[in-house]
């Protein structure tokens, strides 16, 4: 997803490695802001299974603030990749999306002309 997102020219790329950077709870939560959504759809649900000693009642207990904390100090649980541009974050799962939502491309559309070529 990254090298995608760095050939496209009208972007300006800062990658986060998030196993050597960290996040705050603050930062998650503008980064649920901006992609609008809930903070418990940061966290990839896969791996809130490997956190230790954490019951179903507890974590369908847990605040907003208390599942910030939890993501900024186990990245793990972040669910990526994350898009962030401008003033808006997206979750993306492959790079036709990006076009498809960015860049308002949904596909090519033949020449009417017969000869086979196509046209974005």
């Amino acid at each position: 997803m990254r090298a995608f997102v760095e050939t496209i020219s009208t972007f300006k790329t800062k990658t986060l490695d998030l196993k050597r950077e960290s996040l705050t709870p603050t930062q998650l939560a503008e980064i649920a802001n901006k992609m609008k959504v809930q903070v418990e759809d940061l966290i990839d649900k896969i791996y809130m299974d490997t956190i230790r000693g954490l019951t179903k009642e507890a974590e369908e207990s847990m605040s907003a603030d208390d599942m910030l904390l939890l993501i900024s100090k186990n990245l793990l649980l972040l669910n990526t990749p994350i898009l962030i541009i401008g003033k808006d974050a997206y979750h993306y799962k492959s790079a036709y999306q990006i076009l498809e939502e960015k860049f308002n491309i949904t596909g090519v559309a033949s020449d009417s002309s017969g000869h086979g070529e196509a046209k974005p």
